[in-house]
């Protein structure tokens, strides 16, 4: 008894319609949005009501050919929610450069947030600043530490008498480097800082959070000193001045520079008589290539940076990651066709093909056509056995090296640019090629990133197949690549490519088990998905979503009660443990194809055990009636 009313109790007491059809809108995302904003938009507001700690809304626009946004919706919890009525008007305010499909504007979805921060917390005592005199020594001091991830980690000090910058980690020139300032500036923007009350602020603004960089902005005026800690500070009431001053002494400093290479580091190095001759020079080098500071690059090779690979310095003591082979000029640049060419025409790595291998492997997986046309002109070879290479991968703030596996094509469909997959095509490599992991590029077509374009991974995996790339192919958990993606169109495209909607793990699962795309399981069920399968766990599918959530279970049920009946599985009998007239534990599933028209509210067993099941009538119309059954044993 408890079994069939646990099952049934799955059922929803309110029945939820389909959504509407998704939007025929091209999907654009906030990354690419923010480069069309006629003037940068507010994205963190203060909030009274707001309390300390992570508040945001996720927000979708609608915004036509003009760029005006024409509807806003937002979601968040509900706590955030409340405060969406009072920024509906601004944010309908936004107005964006027009985006283009094939040259034409167009209405375009965006996908954008703004973080609700509480109100500013204003200092409650005032403390007077130092005056600033025509001959005041000042020094203006920014530090900026690492997080898990790779945030810059610097300290650079403007003075009267110059710049200091500090390079620690994830920066074009780590160490020490200096270039001269201007005095009336430095005091210009003491002053600014002390027009802010910056005397009075608090010491500190600290959210209760973990991983952040911690930025902290010293003054010192005649010796007179302040410092601000900030981490994370507008989540516990920072003013926004703190902010704006922070990058005020980035900009005097012109800090860009020595992080990601800007225009004027090579004159700044040349300035403080740097040697052009040595690893370090190299490594920045790559570095600004590895940004696609073009300029940067031309300036250091006329400079006079070696093309040789320069070994690295042995030091006193050996440090994390001086074990690394170092990455090949191609490779650094690979990314960025301009700064890359350049490189190419210098003659970088003509005669390492490692490098030139690797690099192709890098313009493959950024999705960079131009890029890959220059290496395979140059000689990179887009079907080389990446077993005998090494390759370098950066994440989570920390850089890990290891043979490679795979093909150039696997990264090729990672990147979802339809026209890389064509461009690695043409050159016949194998299509069944797999990783580490036993993924083929028909794994990686079905992979996500925040850039994709609507429709280029649907077309990525149909020029798969069209070449003859295994729709059903198996990585070493036994998955397909229906398992693997959670991009609704991927899973209707592999669908209609003949993809197994019912193919089985290594777990016993099908893909209606691994998804975690809601959206994706009304597909999955009218493909013929079979409800009544058991993983190895001995769950079906409904039993097993119990694990995953309440979301998980609605999907599951609006699912079940919107398909076509003949979609759903036929019910199994279900038997009885006992034959005697008493409760009995009893092992149930509930086709709901069967509770979705009139019925009784009986179920009767034979002598033999063996029962059927009626309930309570569902309509695909209305459905408010909860699940109860009587039975008779």
């Amino acid at each position: 008894m408890v079994g069939i009313l646990a099952a049934l109790l799955l059922i929803n007491s309110s029945f939820l319609m389909p959504d509407d059809a998704h939007s025929s809108y091209p999907s654009i995302s906030y990354e690419v949005a923010r480069a069309h904003e006629v003037k940068p938009h507010r994205r963190t507001i203060p909030v009274d009501g707001v309390r300390p700690g992570f508040n945001q809304l996720h927000l979708t626009l609608i915004v036509s050919p003009t760029g005006d946004v024409t509807k806003a919706d937002a979601s968040g919890s509900d706590a955030d929610l409340k405060f969406w009525p009072s920024l509906q008007g601004e944010v309908g305010q936004w107005r964006f450069e027009p985006f283009e499909k094939n040259g034409i504007p167009v209405a375009v979805e965006v996908e954008e947030y703004i973080d609700l921060v509480p109100p500013e917390r204003l200092p409650k005592r005032h403390v007077t600043a130092p005056a600033i005199r025509p001959d005041s020594k000042v020094i203006i001091t920014l530090e900026r530490t690492g997080c898990f991830g790779s945030c810059p980690s610097y300290t650079v000090a403007v003075s009267t008498t110059g710049i200091v910058f500090d390079g620690r980690s994830f920066v074009v020139a780590e160490g020490k480097h200096a270039d001269t300032a201007d005095a009336d500036e430095v005091r210009k923007l003491a002053k600014r800082i002390v027009e802010t009350d910056f005397y009075s602020m608090d010491d500190s603004y600290t959210a209760l959070v973990t991983d952040n960089p911690t930025n902290v902005l010293a003054v010192s005026i005649d010796e007179h000193r302040k410092q601000v800690v900030d981490y994370v500070g507008a989540w516990e009431g920072m003013p926004a001045v703190i902010t704006e001053l922070e990058e005020r002494v980035d900009t005097l400093a012109r800090t860009q520079r020595w992080i990601e290479g800007d225009d004027g580091l090579v004159q700044a190095l040349k300035a403080e008589k740097f040697d052009f001759q040595t690893f370090a020079a190299q490594t920045m080098l790559k570095a600004a290539a590895a940004h696609g500071r073009t300029a940067t690059v031309q300036q250091f090779l006329q400079a006079g940076v070696p093309l040789k690979p320069i070994p690295r310095p042995k030091l006193g003591k050996e440090e994390p990651g001086n074990s690394f082979q170092p990455v090949g000029l191609l490779t650094s640049a690979s990314h960025h066709p301009a700064a890359l060419q350049e490189l190419i025409n210098a003659g970088a790595s003509r005669s390492d093909q490692s490098d030139k291998d690797l690099a192709l492997v890098g313009a493959a997986q950024s999705g960079n056509v131009e890029a890959a046309r220059a290496l395979i002109a140059y000689g990179a070879n887009p079907n080389a056995d990446l077993k005998k290479l090494t390759i370098t991968q950066e994440g989570g703030g920390m850089t890990m090296q290891g043979s490679g596996s795979g093909s150039v094509l696997i990264y090729a469909a990672e990147s979802g640019n339809p026209a890389m997959v064509r461009e690695v095509l043409q050159y016949h490599p194998k299509l069944e090629t797999h990783d580490r992991e036993g993924k083929t590029a028909m794994f990686s077509a079905g992979n996500y990133r925040s850039s994709d374009q609507d429709g280029a991974r649907v077309e990525c995996v149909r020029l798969l197949a069209e070449a003859g790339a295994n729709v059903n192919a198996r990585d070493n958990d036994g998955n397909t690549p229906l398992h693997e993606t959670f991009l609704t169109d991927v899973e209707e495209e592999l669908l209609k490519l003949g993809a197994n909607v019912n193919a089985r793990n290594n777990d016993g699962e099908t893909p209606i088990f691994t998804t975690v795309d809601n959206d994706g399981i009304p597909l999955f069920i009218e493909h013929g998905a079979d409800l009544n399968i058991r993983n190895k766990k001995g769950e079906t599918v409904m039993e097993a979503a119990q694990s995953k959530g309440p979301l998980r279970q609605e999907a599951l049920r609006k699912a079940m009660q919107s398909a076509s009946p003949q979609k759903i599985p036929a019910p199994l009998k279900t038997r009885n443990s006992s034959r005697h007239r008493s409760r009995g534990h009893i092992s149930f599933r509930a086709p709901l194809s069967s509770l979705a028209r009139p019925c009784s509210t009986k179920v009767g067993f034979s002598e033999t055990g063996v029962g059927t099941l009626e309930a309570p009538a569902f309509t695909h119309e209305r459905a408010t009636q909860r699940c109860s059954l009587k039975f008779e044993l």
